[in-house]
């Protein structure tokens, strides 16, 4: 598993690096003597009240964006200037995801997926004139609520979203549910009174295809 640590600007993956300065996992808390402590990592979601996405940064610098639907989840990451798509290298699994460049020796993203992926279903592009890598992660369980995209350091089993922000992302595909069997009404704007219930498992749940 990557390390958040690891988190680099895109477009200097495929410099040189020795690693110089790095410590294995087994020497994380050895510091020689002479060099400063490695700042403490600060990660942090957001919502975008423009675009509507959430952007993942780490130490302030944003990874990437993300969004959902009922069926799918959609990564958008900054791709570095002027590269192709045959430079990119992106490799989507059942519960992991990679991407970096052709060549080199490590990637940006190496993380697992917060849920399962159908692999059969899910694809890459690079969007040249934005200068964007859309990565589009079909969901194996239509509806289910992903509270993250990609988990990190963390597990599954203790991963814990800001309570606002999950009870947001259940609303949202709520409202999509509704507008799906409901074609006929509008369901932009509806409010729920307390929490929003759990919009797979909602009235004796929803089909999976």
């Amino acid at each position: 598993m990557s390390k958040l640590t690891d988190y680099s600007k895109f477009d200097n993956l495929d410099s040189d690096d020795d690693g110089e300065g790095a410590s294995s996992s087994g020497d994380a808390d050895i510091v020689p003597v002479g060099t400063a402590a490695p700042q403490q990592l600060q990660v942090h979601t957001r919502k975008d009240p423009i675009t509507g996405r959430y952007v993942y940064e780490c130490n302030g610098q944003k990874v990437y964006e993300w969004d959902q639907s009922l069926e799918e989840v959609n990564i958008y990451v900054t791709a570095p200037p002027n590269v192709k798509a045959s430079s990119i290298m992106c490799h989507i699994k059942s519960q992991w995801l990679q991407l970096g460049l052709v060549g080199s020796n490590q990637f940006f993203l190496d993380e697992g997926t917060f849920a399962q992926v159908n692999v059969g279903e899910s694809s890459w592009y690079l969007d040249a004139s934005e200068g964007i890598i859309y990565i589009i992660l079909m969901k194996a369980f239509k509806a289910e609520v992903w509270e993250t995209v990609l988990m990190g350091s963390s597990s599954a089993g203790n991963f814990q979203q800001n309570p606002l922000l999950k009870q947001g992302m259940q609303q949202e595909l709520m409202r999509e549910r509704f507008q799906e069997e409901h074609p006929g009404f509008d369901f932009r704007d509806a409010k729920f009174n307390g929490d929003a219930p759990d919009p797979r498992k909602f009235m004796g749940g929803i089909n999976k295809t």
